[in-house]
């Protein structure tokens, strides 16, 4: 199953970041956009790399990590993308404002209308801060679930009490 993470926690890893792609690859964050296959095989074989027919994905990515010069050659030499988690995002008055929003939006009876979506946003911060990505809100630099989850307590305590799923619930 995957879940929502917004797109700016993510970035395009450039040569000099091999070793937050390692990370990233050992916390299961990486993400490959792949060229075509036949290609890269051509390609892997003439820098005298593996390229066997069975996990041909796994011997490439081992191979392209081995050092910075592999990663940099792989990356502007294939076509080949790698996404990882950025390092940190601040959250903007309008970003904050749209959540605020949808926080308050309610219907003509009072029941909220919005909520449903701002869970399911407020989840997406949540996984990007699991990933490690640092999160600036209004001064506030959260780096753990625990310190989301008090500061998403305190700006939409409603939530809690007032929702069927919350934003740590990645099961509903």
């Amino acid at each position: 199953m995957s879940y929502y993470v917004p797109s700016w926690a993510f970035e395009k890893a450039t040569p000099e970041m091999r070793k937050s792609v390692q990370t990233a690859q050992d916390q299961g964050n990486m993400v490959i956009e792949w060229p075509e296959k036949k290609a890269l095989r051509f390609w892997s074989k003439q820098q005298g790399w593996p390229a066997p027919r069975f996990s041909f994905e796994g011997s490439f990515i081992k191979k392209m990590l081995e050092s910075d010069e592999n990663f940099a050659k792989a990356l502007d030499e294939t076509g080949i993308v790698v996404v990882v988690p950025t390092e940190q995002h601040t959250l903007s008055d309008e970003e904050l404002q749209e959540l605020d929003e949808s926080y308050k939006e309610r219907d003509s009876s009072g029941h909220p209308t919005s909520w449903g979506g701002l869970v399911e946003e407020l989840r997406g911060m949540r996984r990007a801060v699991e990933m490690g990505v640092v999160l600036l809100i209004e001064g506030n630099k959260l780096k753990e679930a625990g310190s989301f989850y008090t500061w998403a307590h305190g700006r939409y305590s409603l939530l809690e009490d007032g929702y069927d799923s919350w934003i740590g619930d990645d099961n509903s």
